[in-house]
């Protein structure tokens, strides 16, 4: 008997292990910390500070292969400032042993340096946006490029053939989404405000009390103007058959970007739109609605303003499958504080989101510091997304990017 007894507490013992590893966060995590990049293999070991990474102030790893794009500049730098000093480009693939600027990677005519504002990369083409122009770099053709002023709101599956962004086909400032690729070549409208029957013809048949309030609060002549519409950027999933955005569709704008929004779908093959009715609808500005690597989960950004001083940031995550949803942030918020998220992205596991988030008083954010805390007030914090326990916490941490595992 006691043999057997001890058996099955080694047993006992070893499943619980298990248990312990198989929810240990797994995938690349790279940061700004200190003026500099760091990178950690995983989220909770040993961090590594990025060659050349000082002045480091905007930076983004590959979802292919974890190569980490960088841009560096002058101490003091604000990407937020009326007016951005020349920042230059980086490269640094695993094991981040060594930085090398872009322009010796990329030749013929190149741009040195860039006065960017945000930059995307996708592994194989590097895109920064500036006030004038942006700037790109393929690195699998190895040549320079203007991109469109539309990149910063657009995505593309992970093998290039599914592409989404706002706009019409007749111009990307129109409100609309816009689908390139299987079911949508050479392009076709998902909705538009001037043909909005798509959008409108989803609503109407969903079921639930929260969208037919919704729908019977949009007044239809607010809806004929292009400002009272909001739409988020749409987000095409890694395998590229489903494509998720929000949108208030034509609800009006108050102030401070205050209206009710819902979530969309779209299934990619079919151009078939839905709407997620079961998650009701969201009161604020919804700022983006991220699916995870494995299309199973969104992560979904909400500002909501309370009142001029009072402005919160929710994260909320929903599990398609389960139909569950969890807020991961502003629940966590200590009494009397504000919730600001700087910068967040999912984990490569689909199971952990990693967000740089600020507590503040309110008093503390002034015109002084333009409403926004400083870096050292953030800590990046990974969170399951099923529970909301955290499992890793980096004080001082922003400007948070995720990679392959």
């Amino acid at each position: 008997m006691a043999g057997m007894t001890g058996r099955l507490c080694s047993l006992i013992i070893a499943a619980l292990t298990a248990t312990s590893a198989a929810a240990a966060p797994t995938g690349r995590l790279a940061y700004l910390k200190g003026g500099a990049a760091w990178v950690e293999s995983t989220p909770g070991q040993a961090a590594r500070q990025v060659p050349e990474s000082r002045g480091a102030v905007l930076l983004a790893l590959s979802p292919t292969d974890g190569a980490l794009a960088f841009l560096t500049g002058p101490q003091g730098t604000n990407i937020h400032a009326e007016k951005v000093p020349p920042l230059r480009p980086w490269l640094s693939r695993p094991p981040y042993t060594k930085s090398v600027l872009l322009n010796s990677l990329v030749p013929g005519p190149t741009f040195t340096t860039v006065r960017a504002r945000w930059m995307t990369w996708d592994g194989h083409a590097l895109i920064v946006g500036t006030d004038g122009e942006n700037a790109g770099w393929n690195l699998v053709k190895r040549k320079t490029f203007l991109p469109s002023q539309s990149a910063l709101y657009q995505s593309t599956s992970r093998n290039g053939e599914v592409t989404a962004t706002l706009g019409s086909v007749q111009s990307p400032d129109d409100v609309g989404v816009l689908l390139y690729g299987p079911g949508g070549r050479p392009g076709t409208e998902v909705f538009t405000r001037r043909l909005p029957e798509n959008l409108l013809g989803t609503l109407k048949t969903a079921p639930q009390p929260a969208i037919r309030r919704f729908l019977a609060d949009i007044d239809p002549r607010a809806q004929a103007d292009d400002v009272s519409w909001t739409v988020t950027s749409p987000r095409v999933t890694r395998d590229g058959r489903q494509v998720y955005f929000a949108s208030n569709a034509g609800y009006g704008v108050g102030s401070a970007g205050t209206t009710t929004s819902a979530i969309f779908a779209v299934d990619v093959r079919e151009v078939r739109l839905r709407v997620l009715g079961w998650m009701g609808t969201f009161e604020g500005s919804v700022l983006d609605v991220v699916p995870s690597p494995d299309g199973g989960k969104l992560l979904i950004l909400l500002a909501r303003h309370d009142s001029n001083a009072h402005v919160n940031t929710y994260a909320y995550v929903a599990d398609l499958g389960r139909k569950t949803m969890r807020e991961l942030i502003v629940g966590s918020a200590p009494k009397g504080t504000l919730t600001v998220l700087n910068s967040s992205c999912w984990l490569a596991d689909s199971r952990h989101v990693a967000l740089s988030v600020a507590y503040p008083r309110p008093e503390a954010l002034t015109r002084v510091n333009d409403f926004t805390p400083p870096p050292g007030a953030h800590a990046l914090v990974v969170k399951e997304s099923a529970s909301g326990r955290a499992v890793s916490r980096v004080a001082g941490a922003t400007g948070v990017a995720c990679g392959p595992q």
